[in-house]
C-alpha cells in the first residue's frame, strides 16, 4: 500500500526584498516533474520513492522526523530537484510543477522524533514478536463497524461472525453519539479511497494508546504517531469525545467480558502463523534484519491490512494491522496455514521487498509504467498509484509464493498457489500476478539458491517484454 510510503510537506517563508516604499515578497521556489510520482530523500540515505504529487490537497504534508539537529530533505523528479535543511518545528513550502497539471502546494513540518525505544524495551523486545487485540484498537474498530459506511465495506469491517451481531446489538444505540458524525463526516462512501487513508490512520494510531486507571485515553508514551504520514492523528485530534462515547457506551466493560474470546483468537493466531518461520525465511533470503514484529488484529477487520516501521537507538520495530486468523473446514490444516500465512507474511514482506525495490527505481519505473498492463482500474486498486506501488504489491505475494514452495508440500502449494493467484488476478485486479507468479516460481524452481537481486533483474527484464504485449 501507499502502506509503506512518507508523507513531507514543509512551508518556505520567503524574504522579502525592499522596491519603494513596498515591500515585494519571493515567490516559492518550484521544481517541474513530468510524471506523477516523485522521490523524497533524508539525510542523503532514506530514499522514498512513490511520492505521488497532490495539488488538490492545498497543501500535500510531509512530515519529517528531526533525529538530529538539521535534517536535509530532498525532493527529486525525472526532471528536477530541490533540497531544503529542516530543524525541529521549521515548517517550509514550495510547489510541484506537473506537467499539463495544476501546481501542487508541498509542505515539509520539522516534528519530534516519533519512536523512543529504552534501553529496557529494546531487550524486552529484540528478535521476538507478539499478538494482540489491543483495547483502544478495538475500540477504534467498533466506532467504523457503526459507522454508516462501517455497515456496507465488507473490507473494513468483517460483518459474518457473531462477534459481530454482539458489537452491533451493543453498540449500535451510540450511533448518533457525537463522535459519530465525526467518523462519517471522514468515511463517505464504500471502498473509497479517500475513506481508507482515514480508517487506516484511526485504527493504526489508535495502537499507540491506552487507557490509564482513572479511564482517560493517553499515548503510551513509546510511539508518538503510528499511522501513515499523509494522515493526521484522528485519536489525538477527538479525544474528547471517543472518551466520552467509551464511557458512555460501557466499552470498557464489553472489551473485559470479551477477552476470553480474543485470547483464544491469539491462540489460533500462533497456531496458524508461525511468525518465527517467517521472519527466518525472509532474514536468510534478503540478507538483513528487523528488531521486533507487533501483530495487531481486531475480530472485526475484513481484509484491509497495513503495515509501519519504527525506529530508534538501531532498534526497528515493524508493526502489522491485520484481520484474526480463522480455520476454513474445506482444508486441511496446512493449507489453512498458508491461506492464514499470507496476510501476515505480505505486510512482513513490505518490509523486506520495498527496501531492496529501491534499488531498482528506474527498471521499475520502465517495467511498470503502463499502469493498463498491470492492474485493473475498477477493482479497488487506485491506492497502487505509482509503478513502484503496482510493482511491490506483486513481488511481495509472489516472494510468498517462493516461501510456500520451500515449507510445504507439492501437494498443498497445487491447491494454494491458484487460489492465491486467482485472488490477486480476478478479485483483487492486478491482471497478470498469475504469470509474474509463474515466471518467479520456475526462477526459483531452477535455482532454489538465486540472489534477491538476481530475481529482480530478471523479472524486471520479463516484466518490461511482458508490458509491450497485448
Amino acid at each position: 500500500m501507499k502502506s509503506l510510503q512518507k508523507y513531507t510537506l514543509a512551508l518556505l517563508l520567503a524574504g522579502g526584498a525592499s522596491v519603494g516604499y513596498a515591500q515585494k515578497v519571493k515567490e516559492l521556489p518550484s521544481i517541474k516533474s513530468n510524471v506523477e510520482s516523485i522521490t523524497y530523500v533524508l539525510n542523503d540515505t532514506d530514499r522514498n520513492p512513490g511520492w505521488k504529487i497532490a495539488p488538490e490537497q492545498k497543501p500535500d504534508r510531509l512530515q519529517v522526523e528531526c533525529k538530529q539537529r538539521v535534517n536535509k530533505v530532498a525532493f527529486v523528479t525525472d526532471v528536477d530537484s530541490i533540497t531544503f535543511k529542516v530543524k525541529l518545528g521549521d515548517t517550509i513550502r514550495f510547489y510541484v510543477q506537473q506537467t499539463g497539471k495544476e501546481k501542487a502546494l508541498t509542505e515539509i513540518v520539522g516534528v519530534p522524533k516519533n519512536a523512543n525505544f529504552t534501553k529496557r524495551y529494546i531487550r524486552e523486545h529484540q528478535g521476538k514478536f507478539s499478538v494482540e487485540v489491543p483495547e483502544v484498537h478495538e475500540l477504534a474498530n467498533i466506532l467504523v463497524a457503526i459507522s454508516k459506511v462501517g455497515q456496507q465495506d465488507s473490507n473494513m469491517v468483517d460483518m459474518t461472525t457473531p462477534y459481530y451481531k454482539e458489537v452491533m446489538a451493543h453498540f449500535s444505540p451510540y450511533k448518533d453519539h457525537p463522535v459519530m458524525e465525526v467518523v462519517n463526516k471522514h468515511i463517505v462512501k464504500p471502498f473509497d479511497n479517500e475513506s481508507y487513508w482515514y480508517y487506516y490512520a484511526m485504527k493504526m494510531n489508535a495502537c499507540a494508546y491506552v487507557f490509564d486507571k482513572k479511564g482517560n485515553i493517553k499515548n503510551e508514551g513509546i510511539i508518538r504517531k503510528m499511522g501513515f504520514d499523509n494522515q493526521d492523528d484522528p485519536i489525538v485530534a477527538n479525544l474528547t469525545l471517543i472518551e466520552d462515547f467509551a464511557r458512555k457506551s460501557g466499552f470498557r466493560e464489553f472489551y473485559r467480558q470479551h477477552q476470553p474470546y480474543y485470547n483464544d483468537l491469539i491462540k489460533t493466531y500462533h497456531t496458524l502463523n508461525p511468525i518465527n518461520h517467517q521472519q527466518e525465511w525472509l532474514e536468510d533470503k534478503f540478507k538483513f534484519k528487523y528488531g521486533n514484529y507487533r501483530v495487531t488484529f481486531s475480530p472485526l477487520i475484513g481484509g484491509a491490512h497495513s503495515t509501519m516501521s519504527y525506529k530508534d537507538k538501531g532498534f526497528e520495530q515493524t508493526v502489522m494491522y491485520v484481520r484474526r486468523a480463522d480455520l476454513n473446514p474445506k482444508y486441511n490444516q496446512q493449507v489453512n496455514e498458508m491461506r492464514n500465512s499470507r496476510v501476515v507474511f505480505t505486510e512482513i514482506d513490505h518490509n523486506f521487498v520495498n527496501p531492496t525495490s529501491d534499488k531498482y527505481l528506474h527498471q521499475i519505473n520502465e517495467a511498470f509504467a503502463d499502469r493498463a498492463k498491470w492492474v485493473a482500474e475498477s477493482t479497488g486498486t487506485s491506492a497502487y498509484a505509482s509503478p513502484y506501488n503496482v510493482f511491490n504489491e506483486y513481488m511481495t505475494w509472489s516472494i510468498y509464493s517462493l516461501y510456500c514452495l520451500d515449507k510445504f508440500s507439492a501437494e498443498d502449494n497445487a491447491i494454494f498457489i491458484p487460489i492465491m493467484e486467482h485472488q490477486m488476478g480476478q478479485l483483487r485486479g492486478f491482471v497478470r500476478f498469475g504469470a509474474f507468479n509463474q515466471k518467479l516460481l520456475s526462477l526459483y524452481k531452477a535455482n532454489p539458491k538465486i540472489s534477491m537481486d538476481e530475481l529482480y533483474t530478471t523479472m524486471l527484464d520479463w516484466s518490461r517484454n511482458m508490458q509491450t504485449k497485448r
